[in-house]
Formats: C-alpha cells, sequence, structure tokens
C-alpha cells in the first residue's frame, strides 16, 4: 500500500491554531512564535494544497468557505490523535517500583522513608535495591535514581553530578591536618573500592601525588568502605551527597571541599514513560530531589 501523500504537519497544526483564533497574533502567541512565523507556515500550506485559506474582509481575517471546512477536519483529527495518545500513554494507578543503589538506599532513603510514608500514606512506594550488573529497564521498573537510563520506555531528568572527596572519621583527621601531603602519615591507608581505584582518578585530577609505599585497603562495596572510613581504618574517597547525614551530624570529616567528578557519573531520576502524568510519581521525584541537595 502506498504511503500518503501528505501535507506539512506543522502547517497543519499552525493553521488549526490560526484557524481557531482567526488573528495571525493570537495564534503566534499561543505558538510561542513571531506572527511572520505563523503567515510563512500558512502561504506553505496554501502553495500545497493550491488554494486560499484566508482572506481580508476589511480588518477582519476570514477563512475561505473550503478553508473551514478543512479546518474542522484538521482540528478533530488532532484531537483524535491527543485522545489515542492520552490511552496508550495512561498509568495504572498503582505500587510504584522505585530501583536504587543499596548504598544509596541504605545511607539515604532509609533514614528519611518513615517520614515520607507518614506524609504519603496514600502512596505505595516499594523500593528494590540495585547491584552494579542488572539493568533497571529490564527489571521493568517504574522510577529509578541512578545514572541516566538510555532506553526508549524511559525518561530521565539530570539531578546533580556525583561529587567526591576525601573523608575519613574525626580520630583521624587530626593525623592528616595536612592532608593532601601525606609524607608523615604515609601508613595511613587510603580507602578504596576494588576494581574502581578512584583514589588514581583523584591523584590525575589534581596533579598530586603520594608517597611511595602509600598504604592501601581495598573494599568490595560502597557500604563497606563508608563503614570502614567511620571506624577510622583510613582516607575514604566519598561521594558526597551519599554521605550527607554523617558530615552534618560530624561522624565524617571532609578533607578537601573541592570536590572530583568522575566521567559519566551523576544521579538521575528515570521514570516510565507510561506513568509520565502519575501525580504520585511527580511528588516522589520531587521528595528525592530535595532528599538529593
Amino acid at each position: 500500500m502506498a504511503t500518503p501523500v501528505m501535507p506539512p504537519l506543522k502547517s497543519l497544526y499552525i493553521f488549526s491554531v490560526a484557524a481557531r483564533h482567526l488573528n495571525f497574533s493570537r495564534a503566534a502567541e499561543e505558538l510561542c512564535i513571531t506572527p511572520s512565523a505563523v503567515s510563512h507556515q500558512i502561504r506553505r500550506l496554501e502553495d500545497w494544497l493550491g488554494c486560499k485559506l484566508f482572506e481580508k474582509s476589511g480588518k477582519q481575517l476570514v477563512m475561505t468557505q473550503k478553508a473551514q471546512n478543512y479546518a474542522l477536519q484538521i482540528r478533530q483529527s488532532f484531537e483524535h490523535i491527543h485522545n489515542v495518545t492520552c490511552e496508550i500513554t495512561s498509568y495504572q494507578s498503582g505500587p510504584i517500583q522505585l530501583g536504587v543503589s543499596s548504598a544509596f538506599a541504605m545511607k539515604r532513603l532509609m533514614p528519611a522513608l518513615e517520614k515520607w510514608q507518614q506524609a504519603n500514606p496514600e502512596i505505595d512506594l516499594r523500593v528494590r535495591m540495585l547491584n552494579c550488573e542488572e539493568k533497571p529497564e529490564a527489571l521493568e521498573l517504574d522510577a529509578v535514581v541512578a545514572n541516566q537510563i538510555h532506553h526508549v520506555s524511559y525518561q530521565s531528568k539530570f539531578i546533580c553530578h556525583e561529587s567526591y572527596h576525601p573523608m575519613c572519621s574525626p580520630s583521624l583527621a587530626g593525623q592528616v591536618s595536612g592532608f593532601p601531603n601525606l609524607d608523615a602519615a604515609s601508613d595511613i591507608p587510603l580507602i578504596d573500592i576494588e576494581g574502581v581505584n578512584i583514589w588514581s582518578l583523584w591523584q590525575q585530577d589534581k596533579n598530586i601525588s603520594f608517597p611511595d609505599g602509600q598504604a592501601h585497603i581495598l573494599f568490595g562495596h560502597t557500604l563497606l568502605l563508608v563503614q570502614a572510613a567511620l571506624y577510622g581504618q583510613g582516607i575514604a574517597m566519598l561521594e558526597k551527597a551519599l554521605v550527607k547525614n554523617e558530615l552534618e551530624s560530624g561522624a565524617l570529616i571532609c578533607l578537601d571541599d573541592d570536590g572530583f567528578i568522575p566521567p559519566q557519573t551523576a544521579y538521575y531520576f528515570s521514570w516510565r514513560k507510561s506513568r509520565r502524568n502519575d501525580p504520585a510519581l511527580k511528588k516522589l521525584q520531587s521528595w528525592l530531589e530535595e532528599l538529593l541537595f
């Protein structure tokens, strides 16, 4: 079956708005374009159709008889497109499946979750902790706080960068007052995640070198990294938003306020497009954005 010949869709839509207002200036205001742009699109459509659509009657803009019938059909067509689009993007009210990293869940989400549930008892929020190997889009989650999701079913909004800083316990902070100069305290370990080695990236970014033989301790999970720093086992490179509560309470001391932002790391709120109009999901998004600032 041959593809039907169609006039320019943009020109059709602008024509439908202009036909409703019978005034190019008011149509332009609604469309957030200039009146000359409206006029250009109308002329383009007239050229394509081979007939006039608007005429001047004194100072009034009027439609030709053909244009009146055409405008009615075009308006009904756009209304139909709007209605079927709403149907396909409509959401089923129900539980919200939220995916987050285990570190974010334990350090930021859980301490604040009870207050959220008390304020929003009508929202059934179910939290799933994600591991590094899982692809959130394959789990059919309703919302995710993590790096940006590149998938046709999801839309993502940037919240903030992940900013990493060297941190340690108060008991250790006095021993490293000259940080990042560790010549006098090279036996104080640098704590890192195995296979990530963010300390090396930080040193390259800051153009800093630690002494040969600098002690290191490697862990397999961010939560272990945080706990090791809290127990005074060394200096950890930690993401500032993740340990906001520990910094505010004084349980951790930040040794350098100038953060390091690794490439391709940030907090995004991603949501399933089929629930884009869900007010509960929008409320959750606002709360999570506030939580990270």
